[in-house]
């Protein structure tokens, strides 16, 4: 295996055959029945510090808010751990489409290499008068994904390659009102 190319465990095929569907309307019940699965199961077994900022009876997010929400903001942010324990951490673009949450990192991303070793990965974002949401999921790099993408600073091509994050923990929370 060459430097550059992943370990077979990181090109783990993910399901195919799904409507690539951003709008949460169209999705069929039991997507979202799912994510809500997720979401009450956090709730549930979360300790007290995140039930004490998350667990707001009026501030809490339906599945279809959530991906609403989640959908709407346009950055994240995606940490993934080293080898040796260390974080990082870099903004991402990463959307639900028919229940899945994909996002793209590129393909000499320290990040990609992380994910070779440990697929576990924590996205958060945030918006306007207090909402926000993280998720926690364990991601996948999508066979056959990679694509070219503008040049970098550097003025080199650059390529991307897409993820499947398979969810195990959500949390999310509603704006205040005003």
């Amino acid at each position: 295996m060459s430097d550059d190319a992943p370990p077979e465990r990181c090109s783990l095929p993910v399901a195919s055959g799904m409507a690539d569907e951003k709008d949460v309307s169209q999705w069929r019940p039991e997507q979202l029945a799912a994510l809500q699965a997720i979401i009450d199961r956090s709730r549930a077994s979360a300790g007290a510090a995140v039930r004490d900022t998350f667990d707001r009876e009026a501030r809490r997010m339906s599945a279809a808010e959530f991906v609403a929400f989640w959908n709407a903001v346009r950055m994240k942010a995606m940490a993934t751990t080293g080898r040796s324990g260390a974080p990082h951490i870099a903004p991402v673009h990463a959307e639900f489409h028919a229940g899945r949450l994909r996002t793209t990192i590129y393909e000499n991303a320290l990040r990609r290499r992380d994910l070779c070793t440990n697929p576990r990965v924590a996205l958060t974002t945030w918006g306007p008068n207090g909402a926000a949401a993280i998720v926690y999921g364990n991601a996948r790099e999508i066979a056959g994904s990679r694509r070219e993408t503008r040049p970098g600073a550097s003025g080199r091509a650059r390529s991307t390659v897409a993820l499947e994050i398979e969810l195990t923990r959500i949390y999310a929370l509603k704006a205040r009102d005003t």
